[in-house]
């Protein structure tokens, strides 16, 4: 009752700052708490996924060395050529060389391979020198009597042997090696032993930049192969005593918790785990989630100060801000609110002043833009009025040209002014495919005209397709092309032809002008592709609504079909340096009045 009462007699802007901070400080430790618990568990599930990744890579880069060593066996077992050289190097020395030199092209450029030969008679052949090592101490080895015991074409596997070689010993201490029996069939007899070996140091170098600490165990738990050349041969029970662990976790052993990675080889039954401290391979996630809570505290409490701050300022200039509106409601629009200050309120305050001035500006250039309107629409009739006269004066000439019967100037005069009306006066986007054409035609005529070389054309159109619809001027710049780059050592023949496949409407535009050579055209086609050109096609594309066609380029066609058709649309070109220019677009077929 008493607490109840104390309440009752507070303000109403103390219950509002005390249920604010109530309402914000319980929320912020329950989420302070469950960040920092899901935190821990996303770094474990990070840590773990990290090292299995990094351990996975090294799994699969050691099965690519421990199957290019089988390969290596299986390409020896089953060459014709090799066998054959074998029967003959009992007696033709001149074999022998030659299976010598065979065995050193199939150990090809990697330099710690090596590879040897042994038959049954006691003749051996490898791709290292006798002075080295003698290939026949191979039979006096333990594991050489389980060859013969093998299943045919199986593999015996060897890790961690003592490098037979004495001139490469001193740096590369151990050896892995792979044995087999070579049979004829599975049931003959062995009449040879292969034996292909790498330095261990081929392995230990894939563990050279990991965090962890990566051995590669035997089925028996030895250590094969691992940073520290002096663990190689002992067993790994009595450096991390772990029982059957092979999936990754997190095991404690020293004091210290260790991340345990267990991952299978494809062959010969071996496995690689790493191990690394925990806590190691966290520090600086565990630092970051740390430094993530205490800023989230600090900011909680800085809010908690700020909240009680603005919530005391509160109320006087909403009061002011509700009586200002009104006053603008009534009409005035020369109010202002003159509320200032750094915090949210006084950020509305001036937002509101600046809203006002806002409007004001807008009323003065409504009426500055009606002006501008009428003095455009003047402008508009000017522009309208000059082509026409133009026009006028074309057209006088061809009647003068005609009148004195010069029937060519008079046709090349004619289709100056109807290739110029059409770009004046229709401002249209999309154009039937006779139209174009005509514009085209027209065109070609005056190139035609004002060629050095004489020039033809040739049209190729189903008169069903007439009335299809395409965006204008798409034809111009191509043809353009063919004149300015094609025909400038001599005459030749555009042909165009439209035809239909399906939905779509395929446009071929082909020159035996003298083409592109393959640098120029693969510059051409790279350029076409850059997607960096998107925003750039937009303001050209702007601009060229206000300018003749005079100014769109190759590329630009190919931009503009593309803003317009998007994926529907595409372009080949194709040139052969000499000969021809063939240019082939793609479009979706339209009619003209479809929707």
């Amino acid at each position: 009752m008493k607490n109840r009462h104390r309440l009752s007699q507070l303000s109403f802007r103390q219950k509002l700052i005390l249920t604010s901070i109530a309402c914000l400080v319980i929320p912020t430790i329950g989420m302070l708490y469950i960040t920092n618990s899901y935190s821990k568990l996303i770094i474990r599930e990070h840590s773990l996924e990290k090292a299995t990744q990094s351990l996975v890579n090294v799994q699969s880069q050691i099965n690519v060395i421990l199957e290019e060593m089988v390969s290596v066996a299986n390409f020896v077992h089953f060459d014709p050529e090799i066998k054959t050289l074998l029967e003959e190097a009992k007696t033709d020395p001149v074999a022998a060389r030659t299976l010598t030199t065979r065995l050193e092209q199939v150990a090809g450029d990697t330099l710690d391979l090596r590879i040897t030969l042994l038959d049954k008679n006691g003749h051996a052949f490898s791709d290292y020198s006798f002075y080295d090592f003698d290939p026949r101490h191979f039979m006096d080895q333990s594991w050489f009597s389980q060859l013969d015991q093998l299943s045919p074409y199986d593999t015996l596997f060897m890790g961690a042997e003592a490098n037979y070689l004495s001139s490469s010993s001193s740096d590369r201490s151990f050896v892995f090696m792979t044995a087999r029996a070579l049979r004829e069939g599975t049931r003959t007899p062995p009449y040879a032993y292969l034996i292909v070996s790498r330095s261990e140091a081929a392995i230990r170098e894939r563990f050279a930049s990991m965090e962890e600490d990566v051995y590669l165990l035997s089925e028996t738990e030895t250590i094969l192969s691992n940073r520290n050349q002096t663990l190689i041969g002992s067993n790994f029970n009595t450096i991390l005593p772990i029982n059957e662990l092979t999936l990754p976790d997190i095991v404690e052993f020293k004091n210290e918790n260790q991340l345990f990675l267990s991952l299978p080889l494809k062959y010969a039954k071996w496995r690689l785990v790493s191990v690394a401290p925990y806590e190691q391979l966290t520090e600086k996630l565990n630092g970051i989630n740390r430094t993530g809570l205490l800023l989230q505290s600090i900011f909680a409490i800085s809010f908690l100060f700020a909240l009680t701050y603005l919530l005391r300022r509160f109320t006087k200039p909403v009061h002011v801000l509700g009586k200002v509106a009104r006053r603008v409601e009534a009409g005035d629009m020369m109010v202002r609110s003159n509320i200032r200050g750094r915090d949210e309120v006084g950020s509305l305050g001036f937002s509101f002043d600046k809203m006002l001035d806002h409007i004001q500006l807008m009323l003065k250039q409504v009426e500055m833009e009606q002006e501008l309107k009428r003095q455009a629409e003047i402008a508009m009739l000017q522009a309208q009025i000059n082509p026409h006269f133009l026009f006028n004066v074309l057209s006088s000439i061809r009647l003068k040209l005609l009148m004195k019967h010069d029937e060519e100037n008079a046709f090349i005069i004619g289709s100056l002014s109807s290739l110029l009306r059409a770009s004046f006066s229709n401002q249209d986007e999309f154009v039937s495919v006779a139209y174009e054409l005509e514009s085209a035609r027209q065109y070609m005529e005056l190139m035609r005209f004002t060629m050095r070389y004489p020039t033809d054309s040739l049209v190729h159109v189903n008169t069903e397709l007439l009335l299809e619809t395409l965006p204008r001027f798409i034809l111009q710049p191509i043809i353009e092309n063919a004149y300015k780059h094609g025909f400038v050592q001599g005459g030749g023949r555009i042909i165009i032809s439209i035809e239909k496949i399906k939905s779509v409407l395929k446009i071929r535009v082909e020159d035996n002008g003298t083409g592109m050579d393959e640098h120029t055209l693969a510059a051409l086609i790279h350029h076409f592709k850059q997607q960096d050109l998107e925003t750039e096609t937009l303001k050209m594309m702007e601009s060229s609504e206000k300018t003749t066609f005079r100014g769109i380029g190759l590329i630009n066609v190919y931009q503009r079909l593309k803003l317009i058709y998007g994926d529907g649309f595409t372009m080949d070109i194709q040139s052969i340096h000499g000969h021809h220019t063939t240019v082939e677009l793609i479009l979706p077929l339209t009619r003209i009045g479809e929707k």
